[in-house]
């Protein structure tokens, strides 16, 4: 039987506020006309959501907008940096933290690296966190990209092996402890998320490749992070080599091969084995675009065009192959993506 949710009008409101904080979001400053007509809302509903934002501080008047014939309409401009979300990468080395504002651009002098003492257990990052959380104004959640498995519907990291922590049920710890939405997600899924959303490729679908401890990939399908059944998406490492030649639960047997390669001038090369991989890859999702983590730079320039003549061999439609262009914030930026897609499901958290 078909399941039918009505809405109701806190419902309706919620969507009209989420509509037009989008369109603030991607414009410098918009007049009330403009909004409505992105959005195709009603001139009273426009003016009654941006009064609810000005109210809350969420947008200011910096002006007045372009005479059409009438009256000048006010310029408004969405106070960014208003609501923050505090963003952890913990597979950069060392880890790092950094506000980011709900442009998804990192807070000026907010980025750091975590001292080691937060990391030599679950709950001395728990109790960093709360900490410092409690220092911050306009904070709307929390992103923790974590270097291993995790399940993101639960926030739970099941195994992250450069940590040393198993089983810890991280979003609950932290929700416990008085945070706001908190998000905890592979580091590679929110690099994507990351890529996707702030380095313009304009593309509906990509995989992002990386070499963090392991060969893995976040894919994005549809504009939309694609995790699998079992959250393992991406988990290209696993992918046979050559007959005979197998992995571990732990450690698959392509990535197995890569790093051994790494240390031995007679393996076979990089660009052999990652080309393995984005066939592959390329050849399941028919993807639009390839990027190379920043740690994969370190082999080579010339990767992103060796890879493409490599694709462009084998297969009929072969994507684009490019570096990140958000580098080392790429992860962070993304962690604070999937804040704000957990904050819009409850937007009026914003206007707290």
């Amino acid at each position: 039987m078909l399941e039918i949710r009505t809405a109701d009008r806190g419902d309706i409101r919620d969507v009209n506020l989420a509509a037009v904080i989008d369109v603030l979001r991607r414009h410098e400053s918009v007049t009330r006309a403009h909004i409505a007509r992105e959005t195709g809302l009603s001139s009273p509903t426009v003016s009654a959501v941006v009064t609810t934002l000005l109210k809350a501080g969420l947008v200011t008047t910096v002006g007045s907008g372009p005479a059409t014939g009438g009256r000048r309409g006010d310029l408004y401009e969405l106070r960014a940096d208003s609501r923050v979300a505090l963003a952890f990468d913990l597979s950069s080395a060392p880890p790092r933290r950094a506000l980011v504002d709900l442009r998804g651009d990192i807070v000026g002098g907010s980025t750091a690296d975590l001292p080691k003492s937060a990391l030599r257990s679950p709950q001395a990052f728990v109790r960093w966190v709360t900490r410092h959380a409690a220092s911050l104004d306009g904070l709307v959640g929390i992103g923790v990209a974590v270097p291993g498995v995790t399940d993101p519907t639960t926030g739970t990291i099941e195994w992250a092996p450069s940590l040393g922590w198993r089983d810890v049920k991280l979003r609950d710890d932290l929700q416990a402890a008085g945070a706001a939405a908190v998000v905890v997600d592979n580091d590679l899924n929110l690099a994507s998320l990351g890529e996707h959303a702030f380095a313009d490729e304009r593309v509906s679908d990509l995989v992002m490749l990386g070499l963090r401890g392991g060969l893995g990939a976040g894919v994005i399908l549809g504009g939309a992070l694609h995790r699998g059944v079992h959250f393992a998406a991406g988990e290209i490492g696993y992918l046979p080599v050559m007959p005979g030649l197998r992995g571990s639960r732990d450690f698959g047997a392509l990535e197995a091969t890569l790093f051994d390669s790494l240390g031995h001038e007679d393996g076979p090369d990089i660009v052999e084995l990652l080309s393995f991989a984005c066939v592959a890859v390329a050849a399941v999702l028919d993807v639009a675009v390839i990027v190379l983590g920043e740690e994969i730079l370190q082999y080579g320039a010339e990767l992103p065009r060796e890879l493409r003549e490599r694709l462009a061999d084998v297969l009929p439609h072969p994507p684009a192959v490019v570096f990140s262009k958000l580098g080392a914030d790429g992860t962070l930026r993304g962690a604070a993506v999937a804040v704000q897609q957990e904050v819009t499901k409850d937007i009026r958290r914003l206007l707290a």
